[in-house]
C-alpha cells in the first residue's frame, strides 16, 4: 500500500507497560499507519492487553527479537495489509510516538530513496552502569560493523524504518540476538545507504530489562553473540539475484 506504514513492536512478557506504549502510540499514529505487536513466547497477559486495542497480533512460542519481529508482520499480512515499510518499535516504553514518527516522515518525503533509516540514540552518562550496558558494548559493535561492512554505527538502533520491499530482499536469518545487527550488515551487502535520524531514548516505562541496563557479564555475553550474527552475516552467500532486486 503506498505510503502506508506498520509499526512492528516485539514483545516477550511486556504486560506491565504494552497497554501504555499502545495507547501513546494510537493518540499520534496517523490514518496510514497501523501497529502489529509479535508476541514471543509469553507467559504473562500481554495478549488480554493487546486485544483492548486496535492491533494485529502476531504470537509464536519461539523466543527471541525477531521471531516476534516476524510474528507481528506476519499477522498484519494474513490480514491483508501489506505496507509499503515498517518501523520496528520497542514495547518497553523507552522509544517516543514522535521519534518513530519522524522516521516516517523522512521516509515519505524521500520519494522512495530512502529505504532503511536507523533513529541513532544519543550516549547516556548518567550512570557507569548504563554507560557500560549500552553506549560501551554499542561502540565495540559499531566498530564489528565497520569492520565487517564498511560503514561505522555508534549504535545497533533498535528504532529503524526498512522498506517492505527491501525487509523481504534481505531474508534476514538471525533471528534472537543478532536481528538488528545483520540487517545492518546486509544493508551494505546489497550496497543500501543507511540513512540515520536522531532519536532519544526514555527508561522503560514497566517490567525487567532485557539486554541494556542488565550486569556487565550479560552484557558482555549479549555482545559476543551479536558480534557472532555479524561474521556470519558478513561471510554468508549474497546472491546476485539479491543484490540485483536491492539496486
Amino acid at each position: 500500500m503506498k505510503n502506508s506504514h506498520l509499526i512492528v513492536i516485539p514483545a516477550r512478557n511486556e504486560e506491565a507497560c504494552l497497554g501504555q506504549t499502545l495507547t501513546e502510540l494510537l493518540a499520534v499514529l496517523p490514518s496510514h499507519c497501523r501497529i502489529a505487536v509479535g508476541l514471543n513466547a509469553c507467559n504473562d497477559g500481554s495478549r488480554s492487553i493487546c486485544e483492548g486495542f486496535p492491533v494485529f497480533i502476531g504470537e509464536t512460542g519461539v523466543p527471541g527479537y525477531g521471531h516476534g519481529c516476524l510474528a507481528g508482520i506476519e499477522a498484519a499480512a494474513q490480514n491483508g495489509y501489506e505496507p509499503e515499510s515498517y518501523v520496528f518499535y520497542a514495547a518497553d516504553g523507552a522509544n517516543r510516538p514522535q521519534d518513530a514518527l519522524k522516521l516516517i516522515s523522512e521516509f515519505d518525503k524521500s520519494d522512495g530513496d530512502c529505504r532503511f533509516i536507523m533513529g541513532l540514540r544519543k550516549f547516556s552518562l548518567k550512570t557507569w552502569q548504563q554507560e557500560f550496558g549500552r553506549s560501551l558494548p554499542n561502540l565495540i559493535l559499531g566498530t564489528v560493523c565497520f569492520f565487517l561492512g564498511g560503514e561505522f554505527f555508534h549504535d545497533l538502533a533498535p528504532l529503524r524504518l526498512i522498506e517492505a520491499r527491501l525487509f523481504r530482499e534481505m531474508e534476514l536469518r538471525e533471528k534472537v540476538w543478532g536481528w538488528t545487527i545483520e540487517a545492518q550488515l546486509r544493508a551494505a551487502q546489497l550496497g543500501v545507504k543507511i540513512q540515520t535520524v536522531s532519536v532519544v531514548e526514555r527508561e522503560r516505562t514497566a517490567g525487567e530489562q532485557k539486554v541494556s541496563g542488565v550486569s556487565p557479564l550479560r552484557s558482555l555475553k549479549i555482545g559476543l553473540k551479536i558480534a557472532a550474527a555479524g561474521f556470519r552475516t558478513r561471510f554468508g552467500n549474497v546472491s546476485r539475484e539479491q543484490k540485483e532486486s536491492a539496486s
